[in-house]
């Protein structure tokens, strides 16, 4: 079994010492029952790794002393912004999880003309929910760093503000029958290898019944590039998952120019 991996936001390396926020301390010693001397990976979440051998400070509390401090890579050619419509808890809730074990860089949930869910409104134990749910994945799958969780918001608004703060932006449309995912990667592929900085790319996924045809229509006159998935209709979960798992499989044999 590999090392298990613990993300905490804030952490003081100056202090050798890391205090385990108390869901992290209870799934340490009486879900995971591991012992004091044994290791761990204790990352912030943005790049920063500390090794930390397990011990007990004088309370019988589980806490961490760092052994070795590191940056840690992501490991991915593209930057994937995932914008999908909120719709009901479970599969939202598995587009989180799914979505940040495949790569995910950044969860965007809209409100569209036809998605199930017509209220941007989310209160904080809702977003505490999700957080925990995506910190929880990435701990899981081995990532490095967590996926950026950005409030729900209106589709036309969305659209306006990532025009401009993506390099290449994809919606995924079952009345796309012209270019297909793999043919519009091309560009991309350019990028990666030419780039400075990593690229970022925008995926949209529609909802259950489909993008509005004037929803495409804004597409299409901001830039927006519609593309097929294939001969099939996935379901809009489906799509969330397998949209960016194309993109991040499709990317990642690119040798990056230094």
């Amino acid at each position: 079994m590999g090392t298990h991996r613990f993300f905490i936001k804030q952490f003081d390396p100056a202090l050798k010492v890391i205090k385990f926020p108390g869901d992290i301390a209870h799934q340490i010693q009486h879900v995971l029952r591991l012992k004091q001397g044994e290791r761990v990976i204790v990352m912030d979440g943005e790049g920063k790794a500390c090794q930390v051998e397990l011990t007990r400070d004088d309370s019988g509390r589980t806490i961490g002393k760092i052994i070795e401090i590191g940056e840690v890579d992501s490991g991915l050619n593209v930057h994937v912004h995932l914008y999908f419509p909120l719709s009901k808890k479970k599969k939202v809730e598995w587009i989180f999880q799914k979505g940040t074990e495949v790569g995910v860089h950044a969860f965007h949930p809209f409100i569209s003309q036809r998605s199930l869910v017509q209220s941007i409104e989310m209160n904080e134990k809702r977003k505490t929910r999700w957080a925990s749910i995506i910190r929880e994945a990435a701990e899981q799958s081995g990532r490095s760093r967590l996926p950026a969780l950005h409030k729900p918001e209106l589709l036309s608004n969305v659209i306006k503000t990532t025009a401009d703060s993506l390099d290449k932006i994809f919606a995924a449309w079952v009345g796309e029958g012209d270019q297909i995912l793999k043919d519009a990667l091309a560009d991309v592929r350019h990028l990666v290898t030419t780039m400075d900085g990593i690229p970022s790319l925008g995926l949209f996924v529609g909802p259950e019944g489909g993008f509005s045809e004037t929803e495409i229509e804004v597409f299409k006159h901001t830039g927006v590039e519609t593309v097929s998935l294939g001969a099939h209709v996935f379901r809009m979960e489906t799509a969330a998952i397998v949209f960016p798992a194309l993109v991040i499989y499709e990317l990642s044999d690119i040798q990056r120019s230094e």
